[in-house]
């Protein structure tokens, strides 16, 4: 094991062109795979994605996800936190998921805070569960430049809608989703949506007519896995479920990206919903004083040494793979593209997926 003791400073380029924005990426990327393939606990390389969660408010209370078992406060990110962090993220920062544990449609300034992103070169994709995407939000949408939209439904019937989306209306959601696609034709957009269901066995009989149903609408369809957060979520909520086998070598996530609470506070990744293993806190610290701090230096030996039963939600996590070739070959959001959008719509495989 090796570990970088200087880290390089990197210059903030307040204007790149679209050529030099991807040659830095791509230099970013390698760097980050050279530091895991290296096993470098500081890395030299910066974050390439990032999920910020906007608000950890949420109007549904679905199975699948541990939002009832969350124990912190819920709130708002504050612009300009948001901004703080686009702007000390950049301009290696790749792509923004601007979603974790809550309905982030629910945030005030959303379209304001996807502009300020785009402007400063970085994507954004947003994941909602459309009870909220009335006109007028379908409309910040579609003028604030997002790039990728996931729309969670889960269900093609209004009695299986009711069972995972505990607390929506089907007929409700139904018609925003159909408007938005009404008005995404209407106005100039560079917008990717898709329709997703994360499959359960409260909604696995109904795969074939969900992705019917939205095929005639022209939308991508997305069937998912439902997935445990890492052991966090009980099994018997989401049916049959087989956890994928362990991943001893470390896990790409700690050398790749980090989750920001709605409050700037710092989490390894998008398994971890409550302050665990706390890294930094944003509203205050640097992004390079988090990315390479204590905390996170501690995970990434503690995963280089395969030693990982002792750390929060990492003991109970498979772990992800790091396909080093692939990661610097694309960036983040065609990465998130490839994951999400089908080439061949007849295959409803369920996918695996971490957000």
């Amino acid at each position: 094991m090796r570990e970088q003791v200087a880290l390089p400073e990197f210059e903030r380029v307040p204007q790149l062109t679209a050529q030099q924005a991807v040659a830095l990426w791509k230099d970013n990327r390698s760097r980050l795979a050279d530091d895991h393939l290296s096993e470098r606990v500081a890395v030299t390389g910066r974050p390439a994605h990032m999920k910020i969660e906007l608000t950890n408010f949420c109007n549904l209370a679905c199975p699948m996800c541990p939002h009832d078992q969350m124990e912190r406060e819920v709130g708002y990110m504050k612009p300009e936190l948001f901004r703080r962090i686009i702007d000390m993220s950049a301009p290696q920062l790749e792509f923004a998921y601007l979603h974790h544990l809550g309905e982030s449609l629910f945030h005030g300034k959303i379209g304001e805070l996807i502009q300020y992103g785009r402007g400063k070169g970085v994507a954004m994709g947003l994941s909602t569960n459309a009870t909220y995407l009335d006109h007028r939000k379908a409309r910040v949408l579609l003028d604030s430049g997002l790039d990728f939209l996931v729309i969670s439904m889960d269900g093609a019937s209004p009695d299986t809608y009711a069972r995972i989306r505990v607390g929506g209306d089907f007929a409700t959601t139904l018609d925003n989703v159909r408007a938005f696609f009404e008005l995404k034709r209407q106005i100039p957009n560079h917008l990717t949506v898709v329709v997703q269901m994360i499959v359960t066995d409260a909604n696995r009989q109904e795969v074939a007519p969900f992705a019917k149903l939205w095929a005639q609408t022209g939308a991508q369809v997305m069937i998912k896995e439902a997935r445990d957060w890492a052991g966090q979520v009980k099994l018997l909520k989401l049916g049959k479920h087989t956890p994928p086998p362990i991943e001893h070598s470390p896990c790409k996530m700690l050398w790749t990206e980090l989750t920001v609470l709605w409050d700037g506070t710092v989490v390894p990744c998008a398994n971890v919903y409550e302050k665990q293993n706390v890294l930094g806190d944003l509203s205050r610290q640097t992004l390079d004083e988090v990315w390479n701090g204590e905390p996170m230096k501690a995970i990434r030996r503690a995963h280089v040494e395969d030693e990982v039963g002792g750390v929060e939600v990492c003991g109970t996590c498979p772990r992800h793979r790091f396909d080093h070739p692939n990661f610097v070959a694309f960036d983040q959001l065609t990465q998130r593209m490839r994951n999400y959008v089908r080439t061949d719509g007849n295959d409803l495989t369920p996918r695996p997926g971490l957000s």
